[in-house]
């Protein structure tokens, strides 16, 4: 069965929250400890006995830019080359990162058993772009054969995870970087045909909706209807139906916050 089946049955309005932002800015002084994973967990504990995410992402882009930020060598190392998709290959090829994120998954995993474990990844068009700003400071073309290269790099950095308990992966565009059409997520194959392997069921981040639900390899995709705006969680917002995701902003108000959660899943 689908990891998101039981979220999706009759009568259940499932929230997907992105917290990380606020429950660092509410819980840990504004910063999450994304390279502890002892001190990771503990937190994650808090902010979900507080805000019941029904799915527990791990936020890949993330982690990886505090570990690069961290690690001024690697940096270095992702910069040798200004080809586009070299900083991101030379990331996802950290052995000390892979093994790293594979520790917080099983963490999570140990303290959380019974939530949908994610994998919350930059779909590999908007990790390249990422991963150049990490190392470069400076924008670049990313184009389909970058993104297909891109795909071929995330799918063995993905193989990392086989045996870490994880239920989903999800690929995240952004407005810019979300393809055309549904054709362009045919370049991610590689990732999904992994994803599929260890049946994970998977899904996409579609912020600008120019990606319909149906793709080959996606179980599901997240559009601007299943979106909540940042500024939602100040203002009245619709209930809504299935699976929506939210992410909470750092500034929101926590009275604000529970309130809109309660509302969301009358």
């Amino acid at each position: 069965m689908p990891a998101l089946a039981p979220l999706l049955s009759a009568g259940k309005k499932p929230l997907w929250l992105d917290y990380g932002d606020y429950a660092a800015a509410l819980l840990a002084n504004g910063a999450v400890p994304w390279l502890d994973v002892t001190a990771y967990v503990a937190l994650q504990r808090k902010a979900q006995g507080l805000l019941r995410s029904d799915v527990l992402p791990l936020p890949l882009g993330a982690v990886s830019a505090a570990w690069v930020a961290a690690r001024p060598a690697l940096r270095e190392a992702m910069a040798a080359k200004k080809r586009a998709v070299f900083p991101l290959k030379t990331l996802l090829a950290d052995e000390d990162l892979r093994a790293h994120l594979v520790d917080l998954a099983r963490g999570l995993r140990a303290c959380f058993p019974d939530p949908p474990l994610a994998l919350a990844c930059p779909s590999p068009r908007e990790w390249v772009a990422q991963a150049y700003r990490l190392a470069l400071g400076e924008d670049t073309e990313v184009g389909d054969d970058e993104a297909d290269s891109a795909a071929v790099y995330l799918a063995d950095f993905l193989r990392s995870f086989g045996d870490a308990g994880i239920d989903v992966l999800l690929l995240q565009e952004s407005t810019a970087s979300e393809p055309a059409d549904a054709a362009g997520l045919e370049l991610y194959q590689p990732a999904l045909n992994v994803a599929a392997h260890y049946r994970w069921e998977t899904g996409l981040l579609a912020p600008a909706g120019r990606c319909a639900a149906g793709t080959a390899g996606l179980g599901f995709v997240l559009g601007p209807e299943a979106i909540l705006s940042p500024g939602a969680w100040n203002a009245a917002m619709a209930a809504g139906q299935g699976l929506r995701y939210a992410a909470i902003p750092a500034d929101a108000q926590p009275e604000t916050v529970l309130q809109r959660l309660k509302e969301l899943r009358a």
